[in-house]
């Protein structure tokens, strides 16, 4: 056996000039693992010093297998492990692990920090404090408590439904969405990480060196007493709000789905404790959060809909959303039979959300604060939920409630700029509420928590197809729905129609 030539460190491979760019995290994405193994056996010689200064401690931190550069002051999430990993370099990920480095990846720290941006009831500050660290969870649980949230599942409060009204948050979560405004990376695990870019044979050496992976492979239900536990007390897969199955299905991966839940024992169910108003499911999640027309994401979905252990009517929690509540507001026909076909119970599975919205309610929505008819004031004053799926559309400049201190519209919009439906677009909703109507069992009398009925919604969007409103109308109490059903604000549909 020849043995390998000894490698000199480079003074370009000491470099450690850049804060998001160490030499460790750098040399664990090379592909010569000598780089690494040099990099190492200097930092094991430099430690074994005695009398290092403050200074050089501090460097040689910087140069170890768990050199991570986490947190709100740089923005980023990074470690050697994970470098390697998003290099496809396993060899080198052995290196780190039998050097010290921690199988997760990131520290409690940073991810603990990270995931109370997502705490329910938190400040308005939190949602932009990319540059800052946030309180500690218990003192956040603390101020959402004095907000009538007892615990991060009870019913959707008094305040919280005011804040909506005065604002055009998305049918299925709150207004300010979980990390819509962090100017950061999202903190995830290695084990992660691994998911997302489909190396199974990294995940297993990270599963087999101890990675926390508790909170991913059994199934538990959520409950009060869970959400509000003591931080302490959490695993670190616990406080991510991911998962490698979410995070496998978003990247299409689909050997990756199939290792974790046949092989690795995942669960099919599991919603992100550390998100009480965005813990979508996989199978939610799928429908709402990923790119359908990514081949890859439709093989998962079909793989995910096969699993045995699959909870398929299982919702979102707080604000029960259903996964046909999702594809109902995809506004594509063929999405929403197909999906009804998995579906124990069919159509009447979804019921109604934690808003009291039907999916005949979801397909009138309009799909965003651009949709509506706001000049009429009666719209304006009335309509205050959007279809859309998109986390990252902002219906104010300024996150909820802080937008309401200002009165003009250059402050509290994103302009006047408005978006009519288009021709393809009323066809398609056209064709999602005629699979409503085929399947009989929708109300147009239902009305949600702003006593607002699917009419309501058609009547107040832009450009609205009269075929649509007529199609609607004609149902079963429909024409006198629209003539006389007043919602809270005592407006009728027939009251908002018209420009």
């Amino acid at each position: 056996m020849v043995a390998r030539a000894i490698y000199n460190l480079t003074i370009e491979d000491l470099d450690d000039s850049c804060d998001d760019d160490t030499p460790i995290i750098r040399a664990a994405a090379k592909p010569n693992p000598a780089i690494l193994e040099a990099l190492l056996a200097h930092h094991a010689k430099a430690s074994a010093k005695e009398n290092l200064s403050y200074r050089e401690r501090t460097q040689l931190e910087r140069l170890g297998p768990s050199a991570t550069v986490c947190g709100t002051a740089c923005n980023i999430f990074v470690s050697p492990i994970k470098s390697a990993i998003r290099a496809h370099l396993p060899h080198n990920l052995r290196l780190l692990l039998a050097a010290g480095a921690s199988p997760d990846g990131i520290d409690r720290i940073s991810i603990s920090d990270y995931s109370v941006r997502w705490i329910r009831g938190r400040n308005f500050k939190d949602d932009v404090s990319s540059f800052v660290m946030c309180k500690p969870r218990a003192i956040v649980l603390a101020n959402a408590e004095r907000k009538g949230i007892v615990h991060q599942l009870c019913p959707l409060t008094s305040e919280e439904l005011d804040e909506r009204c005065h604002g055009f948050p998305r049918f299925w979560t709150e207004p300010n969405v979980p990390g819509q405004r962090l100017r950061m990376e999202r903190a995830l695990t290695a084990l992660e990480v691994a998911a997302q870019v489909g190396d199974v044979e990294s995940l297993d050496i990270l599963r087999a060196a101890g990675a926390d992976e508790s909170a991913w492979v059994r199934e538990v239900s959520l409950d009060e007493k869970q959400f509000q536990i003591d931080e302490a007390e959490w695993y670190l897969s616990y406080l991510s709000t991911s998962s490698p199955v979410h995070e496998a299905i978003a990247a299409g991966q689909q050997s990756m789905l199939r290792h974790l839940l046949s092989t690795s024992g995942y669960s099919p169910n599991y919603r992100p404790y550390a998100a009480p108003t965005v813990a979508l499911p996989p199978l939610s999640y799928a429908i709402a959060r990923c790119n359908l027309s990514d081949p890859g994401v439709q093989k998962c979905l079909v793989d995910l809909l096969s699993h045995p252990k699959l909870e398929v009517n299982l919702r979102t929690p707080i604000f029960n959303i259903h996964p046909l509540h999702f594809a109902t507001a995809h506004h594509d026909p063929d999405l929403l039979s197909w999906l009804e076909t998995f579906i124990p119970g069919g159509y009447e599975a979804a019921g109604v959300t934690g808003l009291g919205h039907t999916l005949l309610h979801i397909a009138a929505l309009p799909f965003t604060a651009t949709q509506i008819v706001d000049r009429n004031p009666d719209v304006a004053k009335s309509i205050h939920s959007a279809r859309t799926l998109d986390s990252t559309w902002i219906p104010h400049r300024l996150p909820s409630p802080l937008h309401r201190e200002f009165s003009t519209a250059e402050l509290i919009g994103l302009g006047c700029k408005v978006s009519p439906m288009t021709e393809a677009q009323q066809l398609a909703q056209q064709g999602t509420i005629r699979v409503l109507l085929e399947w009989g069992g929708v109300d147009v009398r239902a009305k949600d928590v702003e006593g607002n009925t699917a009419l309501h919604y058609l009547a107040g969007t832009l450009n609205m197809s009269e075929d649509t409103i007529e199609m609607v109308r004609q149902m079963e109490g429909g024409e006198e729905v629209w003539e006389m059903s007043e919602n809270c604000y005592g407006v009728t549909p027939k009251k908002m129609w018209g420009e």
